[in-house]
C-alpha cells in the first residue's frame, strides 16, 4: 500500500485535498485546540469527547478503507496507521506490544498536545478516537482508551491505554 502522503491528491481548482473519495483539510494546531481552550473547563470536556467520538467513526472509516487496501495482518496494519499519522501530521505514532491483543500507543510531538502545553488535563482526544477505531479493527471489538501521560502536561510523550470495564 502506497503511503498516505503519495496518495493523496490536491484538487486545487476544487479547493479539496483527496485520498479516493475521503477528504482531508489542512488545519493549524494551535488554531484547533485554541478553540477548545477557549471554552469553560466543563464544555473544553464535552466539546473534546465529542471530537474523540468523531474521528473514532470517521477516522475509523479511513481505517477500515487502509486495512482493506492490502493492510490485512495486524502487524502491517499497524504500521500503517503509524505511517499515515505521520503523513498527516499527528506526531510519531508507536504502537507498543503488551500481554494482551490490545494496543498500546505512544506518540511523540502529538500536535494537539504540542498546541497546549500547560494544560491541566490531556488534550489528545483525536489520538484515542482514532486508537480505538484502530484497536476495534484489530480486536474485533470495541475497547475504550485513556491517554494517561500527555506532553502537554509535561510528560516526554504522550501514551494510551485500554481503559478496564
Amino acid at each position: 500500500m502506497a503511503q498516505l502522503q503519495q496518495r493523496l491528491r490536491w484538487d486545487e481548482p476544487a479547493g479539496a485535498i483527496l485520498d479516493a473519495d475521503r477528504r482531508y483539510v489542512m488545519l493549524r494546531a494551535d488554531v484547533l485546540m485554541g478553540l477548545f481552550a477557549g471554552l469553560p473547563p466543563e464544555q473544553r470536556t464535552q466539546a473534546l469527547e465529542s471530537l474523540q467520538a468523531s474521528v473514532r467513526t470517521h477516522g475509523g472509516a479511513s481505517a477500515r478503507a487502509y486495512q482493506a487496501s492490502g493492510a490485512g495482518d495486524a502487524a502491517s496494519f499497524l504500521q500503517v496507521m503509524a505511517d499515515s499519522a505521520a503523513d498527516l501530521g499527528w506526531g510519531a505514532w508507536r504502537f507498543e506490544p503488551n500481554d494482551t491483543a490490545t494496543p498500546t500507543l505512544a506518540v511523540q510531538n502529538s500536535p494537539f498536545a504540542m498546541a497546549s502545553v500547560g494544560s491541566d488535563r490531556p488534550v489528545c482526544h483525536a489520538i484515542t478516537g482514532m486508537l480505538e477505531a484502530v484497536s476495534a479493527l484489530v480486536t474485533g471489538k470495541p475497547k475504550s482508551f485513556r491517554e494517561t501521560r500527555c506532553a502537554s502536561m509535561g510528560a516526554p510523550c504522550c501514551e494510551f491505554q485500554a481503559q478496564s470495564t
